[in-house]
């Protein structure tokens, strides 16, 4: 039984250290959804652009992996600034020599579409909310806020929309969500 204990205790100790040294796994077909982390790691504004945000909305990242491990057909819901846009498409590709490129897996990459949705809170900006969604939100800001609410409800739509046309449907894999901002 103490053995056990001690083979369980090594076992957690180097999981945790090389979590601690921030090493990330290969993305295999098993672990796919480990592309939040990819993206968590990677992801990052510069605090004066995050100060001035008063964003409350969700994202949907569709992208697909080649066959030789690379993000490929990635594109993201629309009506999101640039800064975002372009900040959240480099954290996406920032996991492109990470993919496995064993022949089962990039064969299933291959034929699968992704989807990420990204829950974006960004309140700084938001004069007088203090990065939280508060009554103290003036009226003004408040219109700001359910402008950016609404835009996740289109982008909903935007899950369908390929090459400016929409789809009828689409055969994809919903990974769990992403939640990226102040907090």
């Amino acid at each position: 039984m103490k053995k056990i204990i001690f083979i369980i205790s090594i076992l957690c100790l180097l999981t945790s250290s090389s979590k601690a040294q921030g090493t990330l796994t290969a993305l295999t077909s098993l672990n796919v959804s480990d592309i939040r982390t990819y993206i968590s790691a990677n992801y990052s504004l510069k605090e004066k652009n995050r100060d001035t945000l008063c964003l409350y909305t969700t994202v949907f990242i569709k992208f697909k992996v080649s066959s030789v491990g690379k993000i490929n057909e990635l594109s993201l819901s629309e009506n999101i600034p640039d800064i975002i846009k372009n900040a959240l498409e480099k954290a996406v590709k920032s996991s492109n020599s990470h993919w496995s490129t064993n022949k089962s897996d990039l064969e299933y990459f291959s034929k699968t579409t992704f989807i990420l949705p990204v829950v974006l809170f960004y309140g700084k900006g938001c004069d007088g909310g203090g990065g939280e969604l508060s009554l103290t939100v003036p009226v003004e800001n408040w219109r700001k806020i359910y402008n950016t609410m609404r835009t996740a409800n289109y982008a909903v739509l935007d899950i369908l929309k390929f090459k400016d046309k929409y789809l009828d449907s689409l055969e994809c894999v919903m990974l769990a969500p992403l939640k990226l901002g102040d907090e």
